[in-house]
């Protein structure tokens, strides 16, 4: 073995053996595996400096980076991306321009050139898709209303990397060309411009009936091995394409991606592509951290800490301001704006391209790299508890702050347009609640919603069906629902405390109320039943009861039988 063989080996084998260690890490405190990924990868690059072959770790990285992008592609797809331009589009986009135009200043105040502050800006507008699905979901708010927003912002703010990585490339090469003036920065951005169009104009002209023939073709040789070569084939091809008229590779995969899926075979490719997209992956972020050598990072860590803090507020603000302004109750503004105050791993991307065009330094590159680090680390935990953070700052400022937009977004109306009695309350109407109500709909069992959901909430005035805006949490809010004279509670909101808040603010208004609630954790069984929940209903072990049953009846499994295993479950699972 050749030593610059063995240099290979090493360098994988630290890179793997960081990741491991610092995913592992991540995951014991409770931290996107992500951060752990980067901290881990800055250890390493800082402590064996000499032990990693830099130049092969960047190439893996770039193809990484590269078919991560195409994955995003595939996920979008074109209905989902049109289906959330009719929503929060304008806002996001005036966000991301705030923003930018905002942290440029912050920037150029603490003395930085200005190609370094247009990239680091430009990063800061923009959010980590990765950070926040991945916290939302494991905590089951995907579905929620601040969820869905969050989601849906994250993704304009994705699309947002289109243009940034044409625009940032035009103005770099003009200002480091010497010509300042902005005849000569329209010219050049004109020129990006059309050249974008023309590229996406011989994708979509080729791939939107070549694509889908060929991996149609391609899927009926019934070669797995074949279908992964292809796929990945088309991936390279579309990052030649992009790098020839002079775009970014990435950009080229990620347009394919969208192309693939609108094809019947996206969720082959997908799972395909996937386990080489985590591999990849995970080599970019401990890349990145490895790329973050902290001896040059000190000098300026006052800086970096200056700017964290302004990015995350700007955002804050800037965020929670717009989605106030669009009718979204307070919580849920509170909630995605607490969501996007971190910066995006696409930031890294940018960092990299601002590198190979001489548009950053080492320092600058590092600045960002640490930047962005620090932003998703202390974001974090605020966002995995959103809610406590949420009803402690409401409680402690609620009315020392003025109201900046009108007060009639967030009243209930008053109980005498709702003379039940016996009736269930349902709060929150999402995937669960709505199931719930429609049964009881078809049943005739009266029953009122509390959400805060504009659009699920007119929807349902609009077929007769009492409703409260507001947060269930809220004690005035339940009030209004009628709590005391209602029959039961059904609490179809996963969230913790939430819950606990409900549970208290029912049981004061009508002790022993018989509360149904859902919860996606079992260890939360024993202490919501601690708080007086009659029946807890977790949806994966009903759903895992539901298969039982059926298989074990085609199986021949006599109905008594199966009825003792499935109380056997439950008392295991302990409902019983």
């Amino acid at each position: 073995m050749t030593p610059e063989n063995l240099s290979l080996f090493t360098t994988l084998t630290l890179v793997f053996a960081a990741a491991i260690a610092g995913g592992y890490s991540a995951g014991r405190l409770k931290l996107p595996t992500l951060v752990g990924y980067i901290a881990a990868g800055i250890m390493v690059g800082n402590i064996l400096p000499t032990a990693i072959n830099r130049p092969f770790l960047s190439l893996i990285a770039d193809t990484g980076i590269t078919i991560l992008l195409f994955t995003v592609g595939i996920e979008f797809s074109f209905q989902r991306l049109n289906t959330i331009l009719r929503t929060v589009s304008w806002a996001a986009v005036l966000q991301i321009v705030l923003t930018a135009g905002m942290c440029f200043l912050v920037l150029t105040f603490l003395q930085f050139s200005f190609l370094p502050a247009l990239f680091i800006a430009s990063a800061a507008a923009l959010s980590s898709t990765a950070v926040v699905v991945k916290i939302l979901s494991e905590h089951g708010e995907l579905d929620t209303v601040p969820g869905e927003v969050a989601t849906g912002w994250l993704v304009v703010q994705d699309i947002a990397v289109i243009p940034l990585m044409v625009l940032l490339p035009a103005v770099s090469g003009v200002v480091l060309s010497g010509k300042t003036d902005a005849l000569a920065i329209l010219i050049a951005i004109g020129g990006s411009i059309v050249k974008t169009l023309l590229f996406l104009f011989l994708i979509f002209a080729v791939g939107k009936r070549g694509i889908p023939k060929f991996l149609s073709t391609v899927a009926k040789w019934k070669s797995q091995e074949l279908f992964i070569l292809t796929t990945v084939g088309c991936i390279f091809l579309a990052t030649v394409l992009a790098y020839l008229l002079g775009l970014s590779a990435p950009l080229g995969a990620f347009i394919a991606g969208l192309l693939i899926a609108e094809t019947s075979q996206n969720h082959a490719v997908f799972a395909e592509i996937r386990p080489l997209r985590d591999l990849f992956a995970v080599v970019f972020f401990v890349a990145l951290g490895l790329a973050l050598p902290l001896p040059l990072l000190f000098p300026f860590l006052p800086v970096v800490l200056v700017m964290t803090v302004a990015v995350m507020a700007i955002k804050w603000v800037l965020v929670m301001g717009l989605a106030r302004y669009l009718g979204y109750h307070r919580k849920t503004s509170f909630l995605v704006a607490l969501s996007l105050t971190q910066m995006s791993e696409f930031g890294f991307v940018l960092a990299a391209v601002g590198v190979s065009l001489s548009a950053l330094t080492t320092g600058n590159y590092t600045f960002l790299i640490a930047l962005t680090f620090l932003t998703i680390l202390i974001s974090t935990p605020f966002i995995a508890r959103g809610h406590d953070v949420y009803y402690h700052l409401y409680r402690l400022l609620e009315r020392r702050l003025p109201k900046l937009f009108p007060v009639h977004t967030e009243s209930v109306q008053g109980r005498h347009d709702y003379p039940l009695k016996d009736h269930v309350v349902i709060c929150g109407y999402g995937r669960v609640g709505k199931y719930i109500g429609r049964a009881f709909e078809m049943a005739g069992i009266p029953f009122l919603v509390v959400d805060y959901n504009h659009a699920t909430l007119a929807e349902l005035r609009a077929r007769g069906i009492p409703v409260v805006y507001g947060d269930p949490a809220d004690r005035d809010v339940l009030d209004y629902a009628e709590v005391e004279y209602a029959k039961a509670l059904v609490i179809a909101i996963p969230d913790r405390h939430t819950q606990e808040m409900i549970i208290a603010h029912a049981q004061t208004l009508k002790r022993g109320i018989k509360i149904v609630c859902r919860t996606h954790h079992e260890e939360d069984q024993r202490h919501l039943k601690s708080l007086g929940v009659q029946v807890v209903i977790q949806p994966e072990f009903e759903a895992a009861v539901s298969i039982v049953t059926r298989l074990l009846s085609d199986f021949g499994v006599a109905p008594d039988e199966v009825s003792g295993k499935v109380a056997r479950l439950k008392i295991e699972h302990g409902l019983g």
